[in-house]
C-alpha cells in the first residue's frame, strides 16, 4: 500500500480515538483490514475513497472535516518536523526553478534564512555556474532526477561550498517543479585534495629522492662494511614501502565499481604464495585448494593478499616459520574462504582492530599502513575479513569474498 495512504489511516485512527467516535474507529479499521488482502496498487486507488465514504455515511458533515482537517494537520505537522530538522538543505522550487521552500538545514548551509531566498532563481542566488545548473535543474522540472551532482555553491558570506546535490521531480509534471536535497561535501572534497597531493609527493618526489639515496648507499656497501649502512638502507626500504603504500592508497580513493573484476582464488592464492616462499626461502609453506570457480574483487586484493602472507612471515620469531594457505567454501553457498596462518607471536590487539573494525586511538595504533589497505581493500571487494589464533598457536587471517551473481 501506499505510504503516504498509510500515514493518513493511521492519522485517522487517532483523531477519532480523542474523539471518542469508538464504532467508526472499529468500522473503519475493518474496510482497512478487508482492503489489506488486495494487491497493493489496487489498495492504494481504492482504500481512501472507501475511508471517506464511510466517515461521511457515520458522521455529520461538521465532525467529518474537522477529524480530517485534524488527521491532514497533524501529519503535515510531523513531516515539517522531520524535514526541519534533517541536518542537510532541503529546497523546494517551482516549475521556473525559483525557491518556494527552504529549510532550516539550508539555512545552516548557506546563511541565508528562508526570508531572503523565497522566490529567488535557486541558481542564480547558489550556484558559482549559474547556466550550468540551472540547465541540470530545468531537466529536473521537467522529469528527470540528479543523483549525487556535484557543484560549487555561494555561502552567504562569499566563500564557497562543495556539495553535492539529489532531485527529483514533484509529480513528474514540468508544471510541477522540483525538490532537492543538498549535502556539504567541502570537508570531504579538502581531504580528498589533500590526500592526492600527498600521494604525489610520495610517488614522485620522494621515490625519486629515495632512488638516488639508494644508489649512493649502494656504492658506499661496496667500498666498505658498516652497521649505520645497513640500517640506513633498511629505513630507505621503510620509506620505499610507504611510497608503494600511499601510491595504492591514492587508487583505492579514486575507485568506483568498474575496479571490481573476478579471480580464480586458487591461481590467485598460488600466484602469491608462489612469490612469497621465492622471497623467503627457508619456510615451510603448505597450500590447500578445496574450491572451484571464481570471486569477487576489487583489483588491488593481490595487493592485499600480499600484505597478509608478508605479516605471516616478516613478524614470525620461529625457528622455521610456517604458513598455511587454504582455499575452501564457505557455509553460505555464495562466499568462499580464504585462510592464511602462521606459526608466529600473534597479531597484537592493536592491529586485529585495525582489520575487523577499522579503528584504532591516537594512544594504541597500528605500526604501518598495510594492515589499513588490507581492510579497505577488502571492504572494497564487498568481502570480510577477521583474525583469530592459528591451530600453531599463531594468527590465522580468514578472509571471506563472494561468489559472482550469475
Amino acid at each position: 500500500m501506499d505510504d503516504g495512504a498509510e500515514l493518513l489511516v493511521g492519522e485517522l485512527f487517532q483523531s477519532l480515538a480523542e474523539e471518542g467516535r469508538t464504532e467508526t474507529r472499529e468500522a473503519l479499521l475493518d474496510v482497512y483490514q478487508n482492503s489489506a488482502v488486495r494487491e497493493r496498487e489496487a489498495l492504494s486507488r481504492t482504500l481512501l475513497s472507501e475511508l471517506l465514504a464511510l466517515l461521511d455515511a457515520r458522521l455529520d458533515r461538521e465532525t467529518e472535516v474537522e477529524i480530517l482537517a485534524n488527521s491532514v494537520g497533524s501529519l503535515t505537522e510531523r513531516f515539517s518536523a522531520m524535514v526541519q530538522s534533517i541536518p542537510a538543505a532541503v529546497v523546494v522550487l517551482d516549475a521556473e526553478r525559483s525557491i518556494q521552500f527552504w529549510n532550516d538545514g539550508a539555512e545552516r548551509l548557506f546563511g541565508w534564512d528562508e526570508s531572503q531566498v523565497v522566490g529567488r532563481p535557486y541558481a542564480d542566488t547558489l550556484a558559482e555556474s549559474p547556466e550550468t545548473l540551472d540547465r541540470l535543474l530545468a531537466s529536473l522540472v521537467d522529469g528527470e532526477s540528479l543523483t549525487g551532482v556535484e557543484s560549487c555553491h555561494r555561502h552567504a558570506n562569499g566563500s564557497s561550498l562543495d556539495v553535492r546535490l539529489w532531485g527529483a521531480p514533484l509529480t513528474g509534471e514540468s508544471t510541477d517543479g522540483a525538490s532537492l536535497f543538498v549535502h556539504d561535501i567541502s570537508e570531504q572534497k579538502q581531504r580528498e585534495q589533500r590526500l592526492t597531493v600527498l600521494n604525489r609527493l610520495f610517488r614522485h618526489n620522494i621515490r625519486n629522492d629515495v632512488t638516488v639515496i639508494r644508489g649512493h648507499l649502494e656504492l658506499l656497501s661496496d667500498e666498505r662494511e658498516s652497521e649505520h649502512i645497513d640500517i640506513i638502507a633498511d629505513r630507505i626500504e621503510d620509506i620505499r614501502g610507504l611510497s608503494e603504500a600511499a601510491h595504492q592508497i591514492e587508487k583505492l580513493q579514486n575507485s568506483d565499481e568498474t575496479e571490481q573484476t573476478t579471480f580464480d582464488p586458487r591461481v590467485l592464492l598460488c600466484d602469491r604464495a608462489g612469490r612469497l616462499q621465492a622471497e623467503h626461502t627457508t619456510i615451510e609453506l603448505q597450500q590447500d585448494m578445496q574450491v572451484e570457480g571464481h570471486v569477487v574483487g576489487h583489483e588491488l586484493l593481490p595487493y592485499a593478499l600480499d600484505n597478509v602472507l608478508d605479516n605471516a612471515v616478516e613478524h614470525n620469531d620461529a625457528d622455521t616459520p610456517q604458513v598455511d594457505v587454504v582455499v575452501e567454501p564457505a557455509v553460505e553457498g555464495d562466499r568462499v574462504v580464504l585462510r592464511v596462518a602462521d606459526n608466529g607471536p600473534g597479531l597484537p590487539e592493536t592491529e586485529q582492530a585495525v582489520l575487523t573494525t577499522g579503528t584504532e586511538t591516537p594512544l594504541t595504533h597500528s605500526t604501518g599502513t598495510g594492515l589499513w589497505l588490507t581492510q579497505w581493500i577488502v571492504r572494497e571487494s564487498d568481502g570480510s575479513i577477521s583474525v583469530s589464533e592459528s591451530r600453531f598457536g599463531g594468527t590465522e587471517v580468514e578472509i571471506r569474498l563472494r561468489r559472482p551473481v550469475d
